[in-house]
């Protein structure tokens, strides 16, 4: 990292800690490693931080960080063995016993002890939360930020950590503060981002479309049977992602999906795990996106991301949704026993009205 001279103006110093399960930047994808990954990219454009970034090693990753000005990242090998102590992890979610079990959040801070000057501020991203207890005592709970990328229940030992919190949607926050006892002014709301030089409306590749086996006229299992519900052949599904990221496992949920889908013929087409980087382009390929969510979803980067594309939306109702999806023109049905029936009607419905679609898409594009 270069030098500042001693006649610069000294910028606030942020250390952002994720999870120790995926590397920044994101190679491997992650939605809290690409949102990472884009606050770092920001930041090397306008240069307002200096950035420290904590993450666990990976040769691809750090080749993407050579040569970064505003941020240094501090690879942190997880250490050999089985280290995670299950006892203490009992007694942390039964009892509510703050313990920094996993010993890389130990070498984090080890790390932490050498780097000059001190961070002004600690954001946790996500993961358990409570593991950053011990960085917390070492620089003062007024410097410690939880990042909530989903929905967190509070706890004594979360309030005695963390100084405030940044909330993805006012859903999170809201729901946060009925367990916390953290003063409403310091529960920011922070929402999710997309690089918007990248999610732009643009026209389909043709050639990505062919080698997907698409024709021009082109929770998930409840859309694969949303699907068998519908019998026009030119309405075909492309699930985009994998169970664990850029990893190569397969999940049994994944192996359900494909075994449901097999009724289905060339109708539905999985592609596995695609790069962020690469996504514009999948998003563009659509007619419609579906977010089929079943849970309380945080925010929906699938979403904000189809919206700068200029792609309509079809989405349930759940958590922030809503918020991040006003002004969009979006379709929302509502989660529940009729959530099938709910989704086959709406792609239906938006298909035989490709005018509405496209109204959709730039109300997404003129929202984002």
């Amino acid at each position: 990292m270069p030098l500042r001279s001693p006649n610069t103006p000294r910028k606030p110093r942020i250390l952002l800690v994720p999870p120790p399960e995926l590397p920044v930047p994101a190679v491997q994808g992650g939605a809290v490693e690409t949102l990472v990954t884009h606050l770092i990219r920001e930041n090397e454009r306008a240069g307002k931080l200096d950035l420290l970034c904590a993450s666990i090693p990976d040769p691809e990753a750090a080749a993407q960080a050579q040569g970064l000005q505003h941020t240094k990242m501090l690879y942190v090998a997880k250490p050999r063995g089985v280290r995670r102590y299950y006892p203490m992890v009992f007694l942390e979610r039964c009892f509510g016993v703050a313990a920094p079990y996993d010993p890389w959040y130990q070498k984090v801070q080890l790390s932490l002890a050498l780097e000059l000057p001190t961070p002004d501020l600690i954001v946790a991203e996500g993961g358990t939360l409570t593991q950053c207890s011990a960085i917390s005592k070492m620089f003062g709970k007024r410097r410690c930020l939880a990042h909530l990328h989903g929905q967190t229940s509070c706890s004594h030992e979360m309030d005695a950590i963390y100084g405030g919190i940044l909330a993805l949607s006012e859903f999170i926050r809201d729901d946060y503060l009925k367990t916390s006892e953290l003063d409403r002014k310091h529960a920011y709301i922070l929402h999710n981002c997309i690089d918007t030089a990248r999610f732009v409306p643009g026209p389909a590749d043709a050639a990505l479309r062919a080698s997907l086996g698409f024709a021009p006229d082109k929770g998930i299992h409840k859309l694969l049977e949303a699907m068998e519900n519908i019998h026009d052949p030119r309405i075909k599904l492309l699930i985009v992602g994998s169970p664990f990221f850029g990893r190569t496992q397969q999940s049994p949920f994944l192996r359900k999906l494909e075994q449901q889908a097999e009724t289905l013929g060339d109708r539905v087409r999985f592609t596995g795990y695609v790069p962020n980087d690469s996504m514009p382009e999948y998003y563009r390929l659509a007619d419609l996106v579906c977010v089929p969510t079943l849970v309380e979803e945080a925010a929906g980067l699938v979403a904000v991301e189809a919206m700068g594309c200029g792609r309509p939306v079809l989405a349930t109702r759940s958590g922030g949704m809503p918020e991040y999806l006003a002004g969009s023109q979006a379709v929302l049905v509502e989660r529940g026993d009729t959530v099938t029936d709910q989704l086959a009607w709406s792609i239906r419905m938006l298909y035989e009205h490709p005018a509405l679609c496209t109204e959709m898409g730039a109300a997404g594009a003129a929202r984002g």
